[in-house]
């Protein structure tokens, strides 16, 4: 192993496909946009607080469908709740009336009907998960601002209508109150500053890991070929069980390669923004590196020349699947049972819990790690069991050799023993 690692030519898928991945990031990154896309059954949250009845218009007026889109609605007690699930990625965004709501509206009421002071449009409270990315963020954005323009358009049409049954006109000065009775104000709830890159960072990260999987996996192997055919010229060529072992070192190595220079990018020159620690996100990186290696290698020795043709549709379904590019929810069924089978979804699931909410396991860290760790050790026994297996067939010539060696040397002593026995002439 000491002298093929020596050859400059076990080094050269090393350094380019770590080089080939950053010129990759570099190129993505910075121009992932996309159009909005169609959700299905999008989460929102509704958080009534309100001691009134006038939080129950809001309820009547909850959307099902918008352009193309459609809405899984919850109704909660508190904003406290509404905000435990947007921080762990359990919902899209949520709209929150406050307690005060119904005695707002009630004061805004005797207002116009009584024409004295100036009063304040009822506000509702708009929280958005930006983490999701930018399209589904907007689409959510969208959908609760249609509940709080249908909720104010039909609390000014109640007013007017009161007005004009006591037979009274609008001040000049209240007319924009009567008009929008309710305002919203929006906030994001993950206070992630700038750098987002449309919530693409953690898709583009994975789809690196993805293809230096593939590339390494068999770049590797095809240079340590060459470099041991080189080797078995001068009669110092590598076991198969060696070629495995050696090539299992340098796939944890190109892992490690991958994962820096990823972190290196995407936090070094495009300042990325991230809510766990880059330590901790490079750990990470690393495991998904090295099991989409293993996982890629192990099918490689699975399917032996066939394998190309099963990474490749892996790889490609894989990175459709993901929902880190498309909301999963987009896409036809296929790629949802591609998503329960394949690790990138998982892998996507994993990088957004760390780069945009805190890493918290119910974010999906916790299902994440537990997914990707199952990948890890079964691809890994399939590695250990090929090694083990070219372990047997090196040893079979030379226990071959010596019960050869032992069978001549019982010949030649029988035959000594024989030929001592036999009579003189």
């Amino acid at each position: 192993m000491k002298r093929i690692i020596q050859l400059s030519s076990t080094w050269f898928p090393i350094w380019l496909i770590s080089l080939l991945m950053f010129i990759m990031i570099s190129i993505y990154l910075p121009v992932f946009g996309g159009g909005i896309q169609n959700l299905t059954n999008a989460p929102l949250i509704v958080a009534n607080e309100d001691k009134g009845p006038a939080g129950d218009i809001i309820l009547v007026n909850l959307i099902e469908k918008q352009n193309g889109s459609s809405f899984k609605w919850s109704v909660v007690d508190n904003k406290e709740e509404a905000l435990h699930d947007l921080m762990n990625n359990k919902a899209y965004g949520a709209l929150v009336i406050p307690e005060d709501f119904s005695k707002h509206i009630s004061e805004i009421n005797n207002l116009l009907i009584n024409g004295n002071g100036i009063g304040e449009a009822a506000t509702l409270e708009i929280l958005l998960n930006e983490g999701i990315g930018q399209s589904a963020s907007m689409i959510a954005s969208r959908a609760l601002e249609t509940i709080v323009y249908a909720a104010s358009s039909e609390l000014s049409s109640n007013l007017k209508k009161e007005l004009n049954q006591q037979d009274r006109s609008i001040p000049a000065d209240q007319i924009a109150l009567a008009e929008v009775p309710v305002r919203a104000t929006t906030k994001n709830v993950l206070g992630i500053p700038v750098h987002l890159y449309n919530g693409m960072t953690p898709f583009v990260l994975i789809l690196i890991a993805s293809i230096s999987g593939i590339m390494g996996t068999n770049m590797i192997h095809g240079y340590l070929l060459r470099g041991n055919g080189a080797l078995k010229k001068e009669g110092v060529s590598l076991s198969g069980a060696e070629m495995l072992k050696t090539e299992l070192l340098l796939i944890i190595i190109l892992a490690f390669s991958v994962a820096a220079v990823s972190q290196l990018a995407v936090f070094g020159f495009f300042g990325s923004s991230h809510a766990s620690s880059i330590w901790v996100i490079f750990l990470f990186s690393f495991f998904c590196s090295l099991t989409m290696l293993f996982l890629f290698k192990s099918l490689a020795l699975l399917f032996g020349g066939w394998g190309m043709l099963v990474m490749f549709p892996v790889n490609i379904m894989g990175i459709f699947s993901s929902g880190g590019a498309v909301p999963l929810s987009t896409l036809p069924a296929i790629h949802h049972i591609f998503s329960l089978i394949l690790p990138t979804r998982y892998m996507v699931d994993g990088m957004r819990a760390l780069l945009y909410y805190g890493g918290r396991m119910q974010a999906g860290l916790g299902t994440a790690l537990l997914a990707i760790s199952s990948y890890f050790v079964v691809a890994l026994m399939i590695i250990i069991a090929f090694i083990a297996n070219e372990h047997r067939k090196g040893n079979a010539p030379k226990m071959e050799r010596s019960v050869n060696k032992k069978t001549d040397k019982v010949q030649i002593q029988v035959s000594n023993r024989f030929d001592s026995k036999l009579p003189e002439e």
